[in-house]
């Protein structure tokens, strides 16, 4: 018997906050299927930015183990979480679940521009042959807002819902 999802907050009422969480983050942990040990998650801290539709950009070594996970299976999940919070427990957080791919050549130019300007320092990562640009295609959302403030959502229906942001 499967679980039955708890009803929470429409949308409308998570996916603002959610999305500006997301926005203005830098940083989450990125948790992907493990190549050495199958079946087990592995979770590693990895820098993003957006791409133009919202979408989390990375920039990836291919000698990075996560890396090496993706190329086995590109499943993955993001979570980030707020800044600062005092309280984890009750601070806004998501976890975007979605598959991560390889940036296409055509919009290599933008990822690159987009990411160096929330990470300078990858700049120079960026020229070397061995850092590729990957781009997570999101397929659900987990958004908590705060005590009781809980629910899943569908890729479209977060960015819908997040439009004003």
């Amino acid at each position: 018997m499967a679980d039955e999802p708890i009803p929470g907050p429409p949308p409308s009422e998570l996916a603002p906050a959610a999305f500006e969480l997301l926005a203005t983050g830098k940083v989450g942990v990125l948790s992907t299927l493990s190549a050495r040990k199958p079946g087990w998650p592995l979770g590693s801290l990895v820098a993003y930015a957006l791409d133009g539709v919202g979408r989390p950009i990375f920039l990836f070594t291919e000698l990075a183990q996560h890396t090496r996970n993706l190329r086995a299976d590109a499943r993955a999940s993001l979570f980030v979480q707020e800044e600062g919070a005092r309280n984890p427990q009750s601070s806004g957080r998501l976890a975007l679940l979605g598959t991560l791919t390889l940036v296409p050549g055509g919009e290599m130019s933008e990822a690159r521009d987009r990411y160096v300007a929330v990470h300078p320092e990858g700049r120079s990562f960026a020229e070397l042959g061995d850092f590729l640009f990957w781009h997570m295609n999101v397929e659900d959302v987990h958004v908590v807002g705060g005590f009781a403030k809980a629910g899943w959502m569908s890729w479209q229906e977060f960015r819908e819902n997040a439009a004003g942001k």
